[in-house]
């Protein structure tokens, strides 16, 4: 099989696949069908783009058929009014309801959020969803053990001694993006990949928080990558509580106004 397949009875030659190539590695003659330039097939990165812009569903790309693909959606799948209410009303939750997440609405949720871009479409990020109260209760312990351990974050540690939990919140989930540290940009895509969760969440009623102390605590001491069992060569590149909400928000506070500078003529 090869990398690329071009079925010459159906292509038209329009060419939309050789300029949709990020990197260029497809060419023809004039009038043929296209093909894969010499040793283009070590630089494809599988993205897809030749097998989504196809007009005519021509082309096959590392063994997928147009026909293994979902049809793609015209137009803006959210329009602007909506895009923007999302965007402003989401609040970083941080009280819950004493009630699991289903884990069929978290497995319906990944499966969209496996879309979210990653760099040369390495698809690196490694999900692991926490939904054990006492191991959630026992990682924010290790978390303030870290923060005594190096005498940093005393608020962490007195709220802690004194029965309140600021690190994960008594969370009822906790989802934990991972991806091997010697990857292109291994907290870029995690981070991208956390922030289409954040916001597809909200279609199924949860909110949810950056996890910045365990996060940071899961990168710097040990006993919490023991505690989690990483894939091997695999860190913790970003962590979202996430839960149904405790409270309904009834406005939107202000922000500043965006910071924007452009470059270039009118």
């Amino acid at each position: 099989m090869n990398l690329i397949d071009i079925d010459s009875e159906i292509c038209t030659a329009c060419g939309l696949c050789i300029v949709e190539c990020p990197f260029g590695l497809l060419a023809q003659q004039t009038g043929d069908v296209p093909d894969l330039i010499p040793g283009g097939e070590s630089f494809c990165m599988r993205c897809g783009h030749c097998l989504a812009v196809c007009p005519v569903g021509a082309l096959a790309l590392d063994g997928e058929t147009p026909e293994s693909c979902d049809p793609a959606q015209t137009g803006a799948a959210v329009d602007p009014p909506a895009m923007a209410a999302l965007l402003k009303n989401r609040r970083s939750i941080r009280e819950y309801k004493d009630r699991p997440v289903p884990r069929k609405d978290m497995q319906e949720l990944m499966e969209p959020v496996r879309w979210a871009p990653t760099a040369k479409n390495e698809q690196p990020v490694h999900w692991l969803l926490v939904d054990d109260r006492a191991a959630i209760h026992d990682l924010a312990r290790l978390t303030v053990e870290w923060a005594r351990e190096i005498d940093r974050m005393p608020e962490l540690v007195t709220a802690w001694d004194a029965g309140k939990d600021l690190v994960l919140r008594n969370a009822p989930l906790l989802a934990i993006a991972t991806a091997p540290s010697d990857g292109l940009s291994p907290v870029i895509d995690s981070t991208i990949a956390a922030s289409a969760l954040e916001l597809a969440a909200t279609a199924y009623g949860l909110g949810s928080c950056w996890a910045g102390y365990f996060m940071r605590a899961a990168q710097q001491y040990g006993p919490i990558a023991e505690r989690l069992n990483l894939p091997r060569g695999h860190q913790v590149c970003a962590a979202l509580m996430m839960g149904y909400p405790k409270r309904t928000y009834h406005r939107v506070p202000p922000r500043k106004p965006a910071d924007v500078t452009w470059l270039g003529s009118v």
